[in-house]
């Protein structure tokens, strides 16, 4: 298999997790594909040098990553509200979780939680975001992350103990701005 094949046949296996990483950096959210269509270009112009030892979507997540820098730094018009080098939630019901087929008005309750969860995640700040997305939904490793950001393990994982902590507190308090309280049906 060459090159473009391989490229071709990774980015098409991880596609919905490169996006999702693109959209959870992108700001404003419509940059997202713009901003994964340059990581694109720039992955598979550097595929050559790619480093089997890393996995391919950590190494594209870091490629999206400094890709986001790089625009940021061009644009340069509209700060960031946390810059990125100073310091999104999705649930299958295929899931073996789910596995215990559920009423309708199940389904609908659960959806209506993923709702909450994904919003309370869009409501963490940038920096605690990346590595919840990364770790609770992308599910990497602490080792992984810590390439991709570019931090120490211990970085990543105070980021993320105070990423779950926001999100557990966004979770059950009220909310301040919004009107009523954000929880999850049992």
């Amino acid at each position: 298999m060459g090159n473009n094949e391989e490229f071709q046949a990774q980015v098409s296996s991880f596609l919905d997790s490169l996006h999702n990483y693109a959209l959870l950096l992108a700001r404003p959210p419509e940059d997202c594909d713009d901003l994964l269509q340059e990581s694109l270009i720039r992955g598979f112009r550097g595929f050559e040098s790619f480093d089997q030892a890393l996995p391919f979507k950590a190494w594209m997540f870091a490629i999206i990553r400094n890709t986001y820098i790089d625009r940021h730094r061009r644009r340069k018009a509209r700060p960031l509200e946390e810059p990125l080098e100073d310091q999104q939630l999705s649930v299958s019901l295929d899931n073996p979780l789910y596995s215990i087929p559920l009423a309708p008005e199940d389904i609908l309750l659960r959806r209506e939680a993923i709702a909450h969860v994904r919003e309370a995640i869009r409501r963490l700040p940038v920096l605690m975001r990346e590595v919840v997305e990364l770790r609770d939904i992308e599910g990497l490793s602490y080792r992984v992350i810590a390439t991709i950001v570019d931090r120490p393990i211990g970085t990543v994982m105070s980021r993320l103990y105070r990423g779950r902590n926001l999100l557990r507190t966004y979770l059950v308090e009220p909310r301040r701005q919004d009107g009523p309280a954000t929880w999850i049906p049992s």
